[in-house]
């Protein structure tokens, strides 16, 4: 199609739309019913506490080569019938890969990737003078499909636990196995390892990478790769980050209807919850959430927690006085 007036032409035309809604209902039938994704919901759905171990088991056989041909076969199939066919997996991509959500629960997510050595290179070349090296926190699995050339080193450190402190602990990296990928080959790394590819121009391959949301180690971690030594730190599955993000959400909008929610989340298993909450709660409600500050000063398990506290109580309690007086 040359111009607007072409794509006008095609999505104006009656048989358009019931065209298009009858082929994304076709293909979500036929991956659902003919290829099994309904079954593989269904037996997720009914066993959401499966280890990591059991889900990557169950994705390995029910990711195969001829599922996946059959996948990139209809979608090339509903495309070439329509240029505006919605797909019924998400695309992803980025620096140097591109593909698409085979399928994601509470518990995985589970991706094919299509991976490029060039870009992989030149993705590296673009990192400067100061390179980083990220541990997810939570385990991984590799199902290579496609394989030329395609190098990966890994990586691990000490495991930690959410009481832990950090700062006491002095964590750095290690080198691990390094790995020549072929097809068919699988690999399974812990949540406390980390991975990267090495793959230079002229290499390439097509892979499985499951990524698992639940359990793993408490934070997710970003080390200088020439020191070793940790520079940062963040959330590490998507649940704690939606409960910040809430939190947030919460302060910014003035919703002090939310007090008793928000004290709540300051039970939570998650220390990086506890204390984010606790500074949106003290922008939202500061007399309401000062005992709880209190509190986590003497009591949080975590010591980052309470130190944090004690600082933050060091300097706001000039203000506390006022609004006690008011």
């Amino acid at each position: 199609m040359k111009n607007l007036k072409d794509i006008m032409a095609v999505v104006t035309a009656p048989e358009f739309r019931p065209g298009l809604l009858e082929d994304n209902k076709r293909s979500v039938s036929y991956y659902n019913d003919d290829l099994g994704f309904g079954d593989l919901k269904r037996i997720l759905s009914a066993n959401e506490e499966m280890t990591p171990a059991e889900v990557f088991r169950l994705c390995d056989v029910f990711f195969t080569e001829d599922r996946i041909q059959a996948i990139v076969t209809e979608e090339q199939r509903c495309a070439d019938r329509n240029p505006f066919y919605g797909s019924s997996f998400q695309p992803i991509g980025g620096e140097f890969f591109g593909g698409m959500v085979l399928a994601s629960t509470d518990q995985f997510t589970a991706m094919l990737l299509a991976l490029d050595g060039f870009e992989i290179d030149l993705a590296k070349q673009r990192y400067g003078e100061r390179r980083t090296l990220t541990f997810g926190g939570q385990e991984t699995y590799l199902k290579f499909f496609r394989s030329h050339e395609f190098p990966l080193q890994s990586w691990k450190i000490p495991t930690f636990g959410d009481d832990d402190d950090l700062h006491t602990l002095d964590l750095r990296f290690e080198e691990g196995d390094r790995f020549d990928c072929k097809a068919g080959d699988a690999l399974h790394f812990k949540a406390n390892e980390s991975f990267e590819y090495s793959a230079k121009a002229g290499s390439h391959a097509l892979v499985l990478q499951i990524q698992m949301y639940r359990g793993g180690m408490p934070m997710a971690l970003e080390f200088d790769f020439d020191t070793r030594r940790m520079v940062g730190a963040s959330s590490p599955a998507q649940e704690p980050t939606r409960l910040q993000m809430l939190a947030t959400a919460m302060r910014l909008f003035g919703r002090q209807d939310s007090c008793e929610q928000l004290e709540r989340l300051l039970e939570h298993p998650s220390h990086y919850v506890r204390w984010h909450t606790m500074r949106e709660f003290l922008g939202l409600n500061l007399e309401r959430a000062w005992p709880h500050l209190e509190r986590m000063r003497d009591r949080d398990p975590q010591a980052a927690v309470r130190r944090a506290a004690q600082r933050t109580i060091e300097m706001l309690s000039d203000e506390m006085p006022a609004i006690a007086a008011e």
